[in-house]
């Protein structure tokens, strides 16, 4: 078998398929809920892989054991919900670069664990250590439980993660914010309009967003209207909050219940608060030996390393006790209504993961302390 520095040359033979992968993940129908996780297994499947599994929860998964001893790496991206038409979806290819919706945000790191699982395996390549790949499946209502089921079922034997992240190569994630998603139900016979007996649902909400004020003036703090939607008999809306520090975090969060209950009470109203989900504040320190190794691969492929914020996937890892970061692979942008990425650069970028995989060393990993799960689901 190769080591990997004797083999990542033969990377770049795998550009194209990489890039096909991407384009044809992105145009998919998605006329079935299982479309985007019945492509990956597909793919794996022509690779001739001996050990594809799937849980409960529709995640997909595959192994490269180097012995039982070894450390194990999580390398993992996401299959993301996607409601947008196939005809918005349209991936072109131009001078440089391809754009598309979705092509970054879903489509491109998707192909790119592909492609590395096709490389390691084609061309025998040994690594140092264990690694699970992982397509972490969220195309599903209820978006914590599916990685709550893999780690349930493998935490014992993992010594850190990777997200893979489409852009910005040299991105490099550490730090989440605390958030908290709510869904507020207004009921009323007419949900928007105002009545002869109540204020009309956009003046409350109006009200608890006016009473929030001062607390989103908190540096750091946020929030903000994601959704609003009118039915028959209620109005929904989706409320984010966000912050950098959990005790602000809790005290607007109380805040909101407080406002709300007020209202309901004053108008004679029946309001539905549900809390979706929860993120508390949590990072890994700039000095830890995950994040110093990262920038000593950086630098020996000439990248320039930015530390970034990290999403809801890494901050639950991190909470379990699991040092976690994201890592980008391309350069591009995500623009309002369409997305694109530089074709050069890209096979850098999986260099930079296949390579941070094989030289991170675990020893000096200092221990963290696991918090409560990150779960908050919506009870009706």
């Amino acid at each position: 078998m190769l080591r990997l520095e004797d083999a990542l040359w033969k990377l770049e033979k795998y550009e194209d398929e990489l890039l096909s992968n991407t384009i044809l993940f992105n145009q998919l129908p998605l006329k079935n809920p299982n479309e985007q996780k019945n492509f990956i297994i597909s793919k794996l499947r022509e690779m001739n892989l001996p050990n594809i599994k799937e849980d409960d929860e529709g995640n997909v998964y595959v192994s490269f054991v180097n012995d039982d001893t070894s450390p194990t790496a999580l390398v993992f991206t996401t299959i993301d919900e996607i409601r947008d038409p196939l005809v918005e979806r349209f991936a072109r290819v131009l001078k440089g670069k391809i754009e598309g919706l979705k092509i970054v945000s879903s489509s491109l790191k998707v192909a790119a664990l592909l492609t590395m699982i096709k490389f390691l395996h084609l061309e025998k390549v040994d690594l140092r250590k264990n690694v699970f790949f992982l397509f972490l499946n969220q195309a599903r209502k209820n978006k914590f439980l599916s990685l709550g089921e893999f780690l349930q079922e493998n935490i014992k034997s993992l010594d850190y993660a990777i997200k893979i992240n489409g852009i910005n190569l040299g991105d490099l994630g550490h730090r989440s914010l605390g958030k908290y998603v709510y869904k507020l139900k207004f009921y009323s016979r007419d949900s928007i309009h105002k009545t002869s007996k109540s204020p009309s649902t956009l003046e409350i909400l109006y009200r608890i967003t006016s009473n929030l004020k001062e607390n989103a003036d908190m540096e750091g703090t946020s929030v903000s209207i994601l959704k609003l939607d009118r039915f028959e008999d209620n109005t929904e809306v989706i409320m984010e909050i966000k912050s950098e520090g959990d005790q602000d975090l809790e005290t607007i969060s109380e805040n909101l219940r407080a406002t709300v209950t007020e209202l309901a009470e004053r108008y004679n109203l029946k309001i539905k608060l549900n809390l979706l989900s929860y993120i508390p504040t949590t990072f890994i320190p700039k000095e830890h030996p995950l994040i110093e190794q990262i920038r000593e691969v950086h630098n020996h492929l000439n990248i320039k390393t930015n530390l970034a914020p990290l999403d809801k996937d890494e901050a639950l890892i991190i909470k379990s006790g699991i040092p976690a970061v994201s890592l980008g692979i391309a350069k591009g942008e995500i623009l309002d209504g369409t997305e694109y990425f530089e074709r050069d650069g890209v096979i850098k970028g999986l260099n930079q993961i296949l390579m941070v995989v094989d030289n991170v060393t675990t020893e000096n990993f200092a221990e963290e302390e696991i918090d409560q799960d990150i779960i908050g689901e919506e009870k009706d």
